[in-house]
């Protein structure tokens, strides 16, 4: 994890990402996830949640192995 980016930074771009993609009676995989944090961070504005974006994909990939 970057020093510039913290935990927080993570835990608050996959709950957005999350909750934008929850929808009543729809499955949501890791997938899903994964691909919007990687859409959300290459449309970013800011370095910073750039970056928590590529920081919360390696730590989901991390828990999928």
């Amino acid at each position: 994890m970057s020093d510039d980016t913290t935990a927080e930074d993570i835990y608050a771009v996959i709950g957005t990402v999350v909750a934008r993609l929850l929808k009543p009676d729809q499955h949501l995989t890791l997938q899903d996830i994964t691909y919007a944090l990687h859409h959300l961070g290459e449309t970013a504005s800011e370095d910073e949640q750039r970056q928590a974006c590529l920081n919360a994909i390696s730590m989901l990939v991390k828990q999928m192995h």
